[in-house]
């Protein structure tokens, strides 16, 4: 899957070609599919994986309320990722490069929204790769970040809402 720019001519062809990957897959690939599921316990497989996920999960919300009481979060049923709302004021976006500083990141919830400023206030946090101990440190990490950002706004009032295209100065060589 994937996208692609072409001539319409080609673009039929390429079309043709992943019908036919998709529609008729290999006689190899069906196989092996077909071997594997009648040799290997991937039931247990997946009970294995589900049990895992859960603990990652519960490690991530435990964390977040013990260390980011201010956000709000959603509790996955499925899934990898949680999805926490920050406090008023607070720029997911303009939040990330202090959080890799700190060693963390996150996906801004404005990747998940077409254009402007809509999700700046969210942010999408992964379960699905680290430990639990390292899922805590993580968002104890975080939760520094946020904290400070809060503190800031505390004391200087929140930051003024910036131009949709960008700032607007002379550059250095007309100064």
């Amino acid at each position: 899957m994937g996208w692609a720019v072409a001539p319409p001519a080609v673009r039929e062809k390429m079309k043709l070609a992943s019908e036919a990957a998709i529609l008729c897959p290999s006689s190899v690939g069906q196989f092996s599919i077909s071997t594997y599921l009648d040799n290997f316990d991937w039931r247990g497989q997946i009970e294995g994986f589900r049990t895992m996920y859960r603990k990652r999960r519960d490690a991530m919300v435990d964390a977040l309320a013990e260390f980011m009481p201010m956000c709000t979060w959603n509790v996955p049923e499925g899934g990898f990722y949680v999805w926490v709302r920050l406090p008023e004021g607070l720029d997911a976006k303009e939040m990330l490069p202090r959080a890799v500083t700190n060693l963390v990141a996150y996906v801004s919830g404005t990747a998940f929204y077409a254009g402007g400023n809509a999700g700046r206030d969210h942010m999408r946090l992964s379960f699905c790769y680290p430990e639990p101990v390292d899922i805590r440190e993580g968002v104890r990490r975080l939760s520094e970040v946020v904290t400070h950002d809060l503190d800031l706004i505390n004391l200087f009032g929140p930051a003024r809402q910036r131009p949709s295209g960008g700032v607007s100065a002379p550059s250095p060589d007309q100064v």
